[in-house]
């Protein structure tokens, strides 16, 4: 009788466990979790400084097309003694004492600056490249968040199923114990019963472990309290979200959304932009110069004299030869343009590899998750068999504990494999859906 009550106890602690976890729970949701590490995440606060930082080259860049204004000066207090020598070995002597002030205002605009302006539109590629380069490490802090929480909800439920045999492989041990004690089991079976028990005891305190470290792991990425994910639960059947008819389109998203494609068009546009500023070494630049010019006793031939000086004129500069330094500058950057437009053919290459890879491993996983799931189903339906049994007397508290263990295997198994389904699913779809669409 007090195997029954046993039993029972154990199967009545699952049904309220799976009931509790039917009722709503102010749980995180993926994108709460997403939110949140945005606010948090130093690698993204790092991005997001950095393409602040890169920004600023632009206003750099076009000051140097803006009006130039100046404003220098100096005042001092002048004596001077001036001797100046003539026929007969004499000489005459003057001097001086007084206020030298000379002030210069000065503008300078320039007409013709092809350098500056070729330098202008590689800041602004530059400042797009940092625009792109946030809004990828924005995607990947989005695969971060999204594995981690799939990983700790998934970390959950494998301490669940490999916690579930425990209560009737340890009375299974119990029970070998008292048939040996009483002249009807083996000792073989005892030993049995019990390495059973402590390798699935192992296998729950192994699954414990790893619940902690992701939990830790989603707290330092979230700043949010893991435990309110404790009741969410993966789908061990889940709905597919595409089907393998979509290939091409989903090809299509994938290569359209490839950050390393737009990042190697970037770098194809950059370099270009370096041909035409090296090119621009070897132009002439024009600028218009009107300079103001007060001063007072700063020189000998102006002491005790007050002057103003009004200029306003043109200058020019025309490089002729420097050395070849110009030529070689410009055939490094071609030769860099080049080596870019390769590497563009390459990421290419490389991404249809890596979306023919996804795609091959999500085809599998969906098969082996389909698959899986019909084998948690057939252990539950021999576990409610063999309970049935065991009302009746047929079966014994090992059957039904060995029952559980393969149940607990498999589901553990399904877990697992889910968890890979939906992160290749991640992958594949990770600029075109939202988080619901993966689950």
């Amino acid at each position: 009788m007090s195997k029954f009550k046993l039993f029972h106890l154990s199967r009545m602690l699952i049904l309220l466990s799976v009931v509790a976890y039917s009722f709503p729970v102010f749980a995180i949701t993926i994108q709460e979790a997403f939110n949140n590490a945005i606010k948090f995440d130093p690698a993204l606060r790092a991005s997001r400084f950095n393409q602040d930082a890169t920004s600023e080259s632009i206003l750099i860049a076009q000051s140097r097309l803006f009006p130039q204004i100046s404003l220098q000066g100096a005042s001092n207090q002048l004596t001077q003694t001036t001797t100046q020598d003539s026929l007969g070995n004499l000489s005459v002597s003057r001097s001086f004492s007084g206020p030298s002030v000379n002030h210069q205002f000065a503008i300078r605009q320039g007409l013709l600056r092809p350098k500056d302006v070729a330098s202008l539109d590689f800041s602004k590629l530059q400042s797009e490249y940092s625009q792109i380069k946030y809004q990828s490490d924005l995607s990947e802090l989005w695969v971060r968040v999204f594995n981690n929480w799939i990983e700790l909800v998934g970390a959950f439920q494998l301490v669940e199923a490999f916690e579930q045999p425990l209560t009737l492989l340890l009375a299974a041990v119990k029970q070998e114990n008292a048939k040996l004690l009483q002249g009807d089991g083996t000792k073989d079976a005892v030993l049995e019963a019990e390495a059973q028990y402590q390798f699935s005891k192992a296998l729950h305190v192994q699954a414990l472990q790893t619940l902690y470290s992701k939990q830790r792991a989603f707290e330092i990425l979230t700043h949010l309290d893991s435990n309110s994910l404790r009741l969410q639960r993966l789908s061990l059947n889940p709905n597919p979200t595409f089907s393998p008819n979509d290939r091409d389109r989903i090809w299509l998203n994938f290569k359209d959304k490839s950050f390393e494609i737009k990042f190697s068009k970037l770098q194809e546009m950059l370099q270009n932009q370096r041909v035409l500023m090296a090119k621009a070494d070897n132009l002439p630049t024009l600028d218009v110069l009107a300079t103001w010019n007060l001063g007072k006793n700063d020189a000998t031939s102006t002491q005790g004299f007050q002057y103003k000086n009004n200029q306003i004129g043109i200058q020019y500069s025309l490089p002729i030869y420097a050395g070849g330094s110009i030529s070689a500058a410009v055939r490094q950057a071609v030769l860099n343009l080049e080596a870019s437009i390769a590497d563009s053919e390459a990421v290419a290459n490389r991404l249809e590899a890596e979306f023919q890879m996804l795609w091959s491993s999500w085809i599998g996983q969906s098969a082996r998750v389909e698959g899986g799931y019909k084998l948690v189903e057939s252990s539950r339906m021999q576990v409610h068999a063999i309970n049935q049994s065991y009302k009746h007397g047929v079966k014994t508290v090992q059957d039904l504990a060995n029952a559980e263990l393969v149940l607990s295997r498999r589901t553990s198994d399904q877990i697992n494999a889910v968890m890979e389904l939906i992160k290749y699913k991640a992958r594949l779809s990770k600029n075109g859906l939202q988080f619901d669409t993966l689950l």
